[in-house]
């Protein structure tokens, strides 16, 4: 069984070996960021609320709903097209399936309050905590890349992470130009994903899935 004590001892060994993140202005043709992380938070639900999809892509640190669209089933050809071009049909259809299953947490008339910013991987993610109206809370991640965005890996990556590990296997049995791309552009995830897998309520599975994921994502050089 998995003991949380070395699970994050297995994250700082495997943040040594990941490719290192930066915070940096966005690709052309994703919109501008909010003022704020408390702003980036609220203006994504109130948009995922409203179903505008659209805007909620812009709000999200680019690349990363193309990258989650591999659980949804979508072909590695229309993920590589996105992550290059940014279309945005891809993007929509994971943000139509991802508003289901948020639920509260990306809905209009949350309360947020922000945290004191933190390094990972040379990354910077500022906390978001998210008060719904049942009182309940989360902790949602945004980072500053021309405005801030909210990082849907660091945010919901133990929701994400079980689902995301068979079609990453399968772009590494592929290994083709598109799977090398879109792995390649996964690495860029790393430092969500190990920001997910430190928080305190995740149990030993979800902490056991996000490093699995992890691994696999840093086998391809």
């Amino acid at each position: 069984m998995w003991r949380r004590a070395f699970s994050y001892a297995a994250l700082a060994a495997l943040l040594l070996t990941a490719c290192q993140g930066s915070d940096e202005p966005a690709p052309r043709g994703t919109g501008q960021g909010a003022e704020s992380p408390t702003q980036a938070v609220s203006q994504i639900a109130t948009a995922v609320a409203a179903g505008d999809f659209d805007s909620a892509s812009h709000l999200a640190v680019p690349g990363q709903a193309a990258m989650a669209s591999l659980l949804e089933g979508a072909s590695f050809s229309d993920v590589a097209a996105a992550l290059e071009s940014h279309e945005q049909v891809v993007v929509a259809n994971f943000w139509a399936g991802f508003a289901q299953g948020a639920g509260v947490f990306f809905s209009d008339g949350i309360e947020a309050t922000v945290g004191e910013p933190f390094v990972e991987g040379d990354v910077t993610f500022h906390p978001v905590t998210v008060t719904v109206l049942d009182g309940s809370q989360r902790t949602l991640f945004t980072r500053d890349i021309d405005g801030h965005r909210v990082d849907l890996f660091a945010s919901f990556g133990a929701g994400l992470a079980d689902k995301m590990i068979r079609p990453v296997e399968r772009l590494i049995d592929v290994s083709s130009d598109e799977s090398l791309q879109i792995l390649d552009e996964l690495k860029t995830i790393v430092p969500s994903l190990l920001v997910a897998a430190k928080q305190p309520e995740l149990n030993p599975q979800s902490i056991q899935n996000l490093i699995r994921l992890v691994e696999l994502i840093t086998r391809v050089s």
